[in-house]
């Protein structure tokens, strides 16, 4: 079974953001730029906090270089944005968990930008388990069986608008690969509600892809041409905080 078949194969499926503009000479100096996590520096660091809700003033506005066709969900048309050219778009959709979302994937499947921004199950799942599920699903696709180097790792919880919810994020190097895994799960009515992001690349290109690739995505999915996180279903609660930012009564 090839590599893109096991991706396939294991969807339960994110999300954070900040902004800036500037001069593309500035980009030199994200090169050594330290970030919250001490094994990750320059964009892959920057990457890091963008996905903690750490503020990053970017030097320039995050857009791709080398665009393609579009992607427009068949059953969301929200979701829908511009791909890089060399890489396809590949529609998520679980009735199990109501998810929809996409893959994006590099003609060598070597590159992969999964979004999944709205589940939900009828039980309350810990985020860790829904972040551990999504690891293994990778670590099939790359034919990894052993044990990763953690490089970041973070787990928030909190309070909001009464409503409890939990983060959970790695940065992990494994197989000659790294990937950034992000998860938010908000517990609500009586189930969980949640997200998923996932960007891997080879370990040797992955800061160029997180400068051309995943950045000009998250950018496309989540801000204006402001700066300002969307707010896709106009219920005041933008698609960083919002558990169904496609329905308006929730929350």
């Amino acid at each position: 079974m090839n590599r893109f078949k096991i991706l396939k194969l294991a969807v339960f499926v994110l999300v954070v953001v900040s902004c800036s503009s500037g001069d593309d000479n500035d980009n030199n100096s994200f090169i050594n730029r330290a970030s919250s996590c001490d094994n990750a520096v320059g964009y892959s660091g920057a990457y890091w906090d963008f996905a903690n809700a750490i503020p990053v003033p970017w030097p320039v506005f995050p857009t791709l270089q080398n665009p393609g066709q579009q992607f427009i969900h068949s059953q969301n048309p929200l979701l829908g944005f511009t791909i890089p050219q060399g890489f396809s778009a590949n529609e998520i959709t679980n009735p199990q968990t109501s998810s929809i979302g996409v893959d994006v994937i590099r003609g060598d499947n070597n590159v992969v930008f999964r979004w999944v921004p709205n589940s939900f199950i009828l039980q309350q799942i810990p985020s860790q388990d829904i972040l551990a599920s999504q690891i293994n699903t990778f670590f099939a696709f790359y034919g990894f069986n052993g044990t990763p180097e953690v490089l970041c790792t973070e787990t928030k919880q909190e309070i909001f608008a009464g409503i409890p919810r939990e983060f959970n994020a790695r940065l992990l190097r494994f197989n000659g690969v790294v990937a950034q895994f992000w998860v938010i799960a908000t517990y609500v009515a009586g189930g969980t509600s949640f997200a998923i992001s996932v960007t891997t690349a080879p370990e040797a290109e992955y800061e160029q892809q997180v400068q051309q690739t995943f950045l000009p995505l998250n950018y496309q999915l989540y801000v204006d041409t402001n700066g300002n996180v969307v707010d896709n279903d106009g219920d005041g609660w933008n698609v960083l905080v919002d558990p169904d930012d496609n329905n308006p009564n929730i929350p």
